[in-house]
């Protein structure tokens, strides 16, 4: 193979080996991140790299790719948070009832006024 993957063949085979199977032509990442690596490169970076990979949320569990996780974890429910009163930790999606019924700050309005 011209491209030096290795591989002896016939003339006649060259054209299907580099349409399909020498690891050494360059293509563009299937994902959509723009980079150009060689096919033997493009199989590790697209399972270990690529930005544009899809990942699962170490808390909630959701697929969401890589380069869009800090603006999930900005809103994912089960990220703990601290409370703006108290700075007690607990899960976003328990914070409503965090504050209504646990937080100790929390003002409270006398019934008798």
């Amino acid at each position: 193979c011209g491209l030096k993957c290795g591989l002896v063949m016939c003339r006649e085979d060259m054209e299907q080996h580099l349409k399909r199977d020498c690891g050494m032509v360059r293509e563009k990442c299937r994902l959509g991140c723009g980079v150009v690596l060689t096919r033997n490169e493009l199989r590790i970076h697209v399972k270990d790299t690529c930005v544009q990979r899809i990942i699962r949320c170490e808390h909630c569990s959701i697929s969401v790719k890589l380069c869009d996780k800090p603006k999930h974890l900005e809103k994912c429910p089960r990220v703990r948070v601290a409370c703006e009163l108290c700075n007690v930790e607990t899960r976003r999606d328990a914070m409503t009832k965090h504050l209504s019924d646990d937080c100790k700050e929390k003002v409270l309005e006398c019934p008798f006024v």
